[in-house]
Order: structure tokens, then C-alpha cells, then sequence
């Protein structure tokens, strides 16, 4: 008897049999027959919240009331900032609405899964947020938001039953880290702009807020970052000699080891089993965030295994076997003084320490926004899927259109439109 090889099974023996940096189109059958794993949440073209799986199938239709302004001061409403709960099972957004002449209101709406309909647990037309990060037990999301004043920015928090949110402190600029716990944060806020001093401290977040300062001088970086095994913390500090310094401490604070100098600036994150670290060494200065050599160090052996040039964020997948990270590009726009950015993606087997570059794309201007800050962004959202398979990425086509695109992390398979769309995050789980 004849065997018939199902066309999406050939398409991964053809790719798998490719040399490193060739591609096939994906089969149209693909997406619909691959393994499903968690969900994507994004923002539609129409300004509405949506959820669906990497197919496309499955589509949730989270927000349906999003309204394109017709004129310059029309009434507008749109929603932004998807963020999913460690556990998949909740979708936090943040809808914005008012005229472009008037006052403006900002909203937080928590979307279950499992349950019709979206419940508000946040309204406020003073304190708007912009940056939302789910408590580990997932009872709570924590915030960054205007003050009234817009003088400063408040870190608060509230319920996913709702009630009056709680304000845990205040600081310009602000970065925190959760512990696994979810009673205790380190935070690091203040500096020369700001009415405060720059420093770090533990901020715990039981029935009282107690916060306790940290004994180091902080250096030139924007988030720490609490390992996810919850044993150790990195941060960056002055040592006594006056040099900045990446450190891990342990989970008091008490100094552990150093894990390299620079002499810029620098991020870095923790990779999911926290085996392994990746910082950038920033070369220059930059408004925001931090562009320079990138390297990935085995906090078992101490060994710098992988290093490469101009590199601007990255992104571990769950497994810790890839990196994804990203290198900027700037060309020349339509007209003679318009530049564009593009991005190329890189994917780093840790491993292996082999490399390949899969796709070069023009980020959205949302997913551009959360590219200087992904410290901060690695520990609150996820670009990758939760089997590490694939990516989803935020992009605008050859014809100026915004878009959601899936990336198979081999590289071996052409990327794959799953919707029309301004920003995009895969849920952990």
C-alpha cells in the first residue's frame, strides 16, 4: 500500500533537511494542524482588544465599543497595554476614551478566559496608566500611572475583584521586579530629573507597605531583575572604587557575586530557569534604553559563552534554550529626510551557541515603544510561545500596514500573518 505524506508533515521534513539560513513557505494547512500553545492577545486595526490562538482561530472578540476619532477633536476610544497573568487564565487592558480637545478617561478592564463579558476594576480621568505587571499570584495588577499633578508617576495596584486601587509608591522614573512570592518587590526610582533621590529599596506589599532601602549606590540601568527561582536578584550598583558593575545579590540584597563592569550603561535579564544571565553593554549614550554588545554568561561555570555587536533587547524563550534579540537598522525613508527603523531578528541556541538571523521587519510605533524599556517589559509580557516554538511580532507590511506576524523560532519557515494589528503578546501559559 501506498503511504501519502500529509502536506503539512512535509513541509517540517523539507525544512528540517534545509541548510541553516534557507526558509520554505509555510503550508496553508500549517497553522490550523501544528500543536496549539497558550493564546495571543492583540490590538486590532479598529482599536479593539482581541484573543486568538496562533492560527487565528479560536477568535475572542475581548472589546467591541473602540471608536476611531472622525476629526482632530472627534470622540475617540481605543484600547492598548494586552498583559496576561502568569497563570494564562486573565487578560489585563487598559481602555483610553474621551475628545482630543477634552478631558480623557483611562480604564482597566480584566478579561477571563474562562467567562463571558470583561469586568472594570479601574477608572480614572487624572491617573492614567501605562504600564501594566501582574502580581505572581495573579490576585492583583500593579501599575504605573500619571499622577494628578502629572509631576510624577505612582506605582498602584488593584484587585481583580476591583475596588479603590492602592497606591504602593511614587517616582520618576520607576522599574520593579516581583518576587515569586508576590508579597515583595525591589524597586529602583529617582534620579537627577526627579524631586527624589535615585536609589533601591524592597517594597513590601503585605496588609502594611514597608519599604526598606538597599545599601548600594545605584548605576547607570533602568530595571532589576529577581531571578525566577526567587534565590537571587540583579542589579547594577558603584562599587568602592567608582566603577558601575553588574551584580547578584541574594534574595536579602546581601552582595553575591559580580557578574561583569561596564562603562556606559546597561539591561539585562534572567534566563526562565535562572541558569543564565544576559545583559547589554552599552557603547553610547542613548535617550532611552541601552544599544551595545550583547552577552550571555553561565552562572554555573561564570563563563561569557556568547557575545554579539549592536544589539538593542532580547527576549528568552521559556525553556532557556533561545534567545531571540534584536538589532537595529536605520534606512532611508520614501522621502530625502525620512528615515525609517528596521529590526533584525536574531535567534541564539544556547546550546549550540549558534545563531541566525530569521527576519527583518519595520516595528509598529507600539511595539517600538516597548523596545527601550524590555527589562522592565521581559518580566511583565512575552513575545514567545509557551512550547518555545514560536514568536509573534508586531510589524507594518511593505504597503504601510500594521500587522501580527507568527516566526517559527527555527527559522526554517517563512513568517506567517495571523491579523491586522498594532501590538501583540503571546500569554505565559
Amino acid at each position: 500500500m501506498k503511504k501519502i505524506i500529509p502536506l503539512f508533515f512535509l513541509s517540517f521534513l523539507v525544512a528540517a533537511c534545509l541548510p541553516q539560513d534557507m526558509q520554505v513557505p509555510q503550508s496553508p494547512l500549517l497553522p490550523f494542524l501544528e500543536r496549539k500553545s497558550g493564546l495571543i492577545a492583540y490590538i486590532g486595526l479598529d482599536g479593539n482588544a482581541y484573543i486568538s490562538d496562533q492560527a487565528g482561530r479560536h477568535l475572542t472578540q475581548v472589546t467591541t465599543d473602540a471608536q476611531l476619532p472622525d476629526n482632530q477633536s472627534g470622540a475617540f476610544r481605543f484600547y492598548q497595554y494586552p498583559t496576561w497573568s502568569a497563570d494564562g487564565r486573565l487578560l489585563a487592558i487598559v481602555g483610553v476614551s474621551g475628545e482630543s480637545d477634552g478631558q480623557n478617561r483611562s480604564e482597566m478592564f480584566i478579561k477571563s478566559i474562562d467567562e463571558e463579558g470583561i469586568d472594570r476594576v479601574y477608572s480614572s480621568e487624572s491617573r492614567h496608566p501605562f504600564y501594566l505587571y501582574w502580581s505572581p499570584d495573579n490576585a492583583a495588577v500593579s501599575f504605573l500611572s500619571t499622577d494628578s499633578a502629572g509631576q510624577s508617576i505612582l506605582l498602584q495596584s488593584v484587585s481583580v475583584d476591583g475596588g479603590d486601587p492602592l497606591v504602593l509608591d511614587t517616582g520618576s522614573p520607576y522599574y520593579w521586579s516581583w518576587a515569586p512570592d508576590g508579597r515583595t518587590m525591589i524597586v529602583h526610582t529617582g534620579g537627577a530629573a526627579s524631586s527624589s533621590p535615585e536609589h533601591m529599596a524592597f517594597l513590601q506589599v503585605n496588609s502594611e507597605i514597608t519599604e526598606d532601602a538597599v545599601d548600594s549606590v545605584p548605576a547607570s540601568f533602568q530595571a532589576p531583575a529577581w531571578s525566577p527561582d526567587g534565590r537571587r536578584i540583579l542589579l547594577a550598583r558603584l562599587n568602592d572604587n567608582e566603577k558601575k558593575e553588574i551584580v547578584i545579590t541574594d534574595s536579602t540584597g546581601a552582595f553575591e557575586k559580580t557578574l561583569a563592569e561596564f562603562s556606559v550603561n546597561t539591561s539585562f535579564a534572567w534566563s526562565p530557569d535562572s541558569g543564565l544571565v544576559a545583559y547589554i553593554e552599552g557603547d553610547r549614550e542613548t535617550t532611552a534604553g541601552t544599544l551595545g554588545r550583547l552577552h550571555v554568561v553561565d552562572l554555573e561555570t561564570s563563563e561569557d559563552f556568547f557575545q554579539d555587536e549592536d544589539v538593542y533587547a532580547f527576549f528568552w524563550s521559556p525553556n532557556s534554550r533561545k534567545l531571540a534579540y534584536l538589532k537595529p537598522r536605520i534606512v532611508e525613508g520614501d522621502t530625502a529626510d525620512q528615515q525609517v527603523l528596521l529590526l533584525e531578528l536574531h535567534m541564539l541556541d544556547t546550546v549550540s551557541s549558534e545563531t541566525k538571523q530569521l527576519f527583518t521587519f519595520q516595528p509598529t510605533n507600539q511595539f517600538s515603544a516597548v523596545l527601550p524599556y524590555f527589562d522592565q517589559y521581559h518580566q511583565s509580557v512575552t513575545i514567545w510561545s509557551p512550547d518555545s516554538n514560536n514568536l509573534v511580532l508586531s510589524f507594518i507590511d511593505q504597503k504601510g500596514n500594521p500587522g501580527i506576524a507568527i516566526v517559527a523560532a527555527s527559522g526554517q519557515l517563512e513568517p506567517r500573518i495571523l491579523a491586522g494589528g498594532y501590538l501583540a503578546f503571546w500569554s505565559w501559559k
